[in-house]
């Protein structure tokens, strides 16, 4: 083997391969647990109406931790998707030390029973709404189909101009 060029290129070959991963991983697990470049600023950039500063603030607490590189946008995402208000979120990095998230709030069209509300999609969420709003009472899961009722009878109504109260599925 000492005497074959060709086999000694090829060995040559593989150690620069292997150097050249170990220095890839190094350098990977170096960028992940560096100080520098720390995510300074969370930005959202979605009007927010019933979700506060504050509850965006704990929601992300022990979330957003490391530098840039190790910050994972589906664990923030995670945190504010538990939010009482909010529906969907989006959370994305922008360079050099930034996360943009945008937050799609719940709208609330009527009590669900004594323990939630139902948005306008027909999905039930937990919130408190200080307004009168309609109830809605039925079986879990027929949240949408009263929904769609609720908007066919508000309809029908409106030219007299009375609004259902209350919208019951036996």
């Amino acid at each position: 083997m000492w005497d074959n060029p060709r086999q000694l290129n090829l060995l040559a070959c593989a150690l620069v391969g292997v150097a050249a991963v170990v220095f890839g991983v190094a350098l990977a697990q170096l960028a992940l647990r560096s100080p520098h470049l720390p995510v300074r600023e969370l930005h959202v950039v979605t009007p927010l109406a019933k979700t506060s500063k504050q509850e965006i603030e704990r929601a992300t607490r022990g979330r957003i931790a490391g530098n840039f590189f190790a910050v994972e946008p589906a664990e923030v995402r995670a945190g504010l998707q538990q939010l009482p208000w909010v529906r969907r979120v989006t959370v994305r990095k922008v360079w050099p030390d930034r996360l943009e998230v945008g937050l799609e709030e719940h709208v609330a069209l009527a009590r669900w029973g004594t323990e939630a509300l139902v948005n306008t999609h027909g999905e039930t969420f937990r919130g408190r709404a200080d307004g009168a709003l309609p109830l809605f009472v039925g079986p879990a899961g027929s949240e949408t189909g009263i929904t769609l009722r609720y908007a066919s009878f508000k309809a029908l109504l409106a030219p007299v101009g009375v609004q259902p109260e209350r919208v019951a599925l036996p």
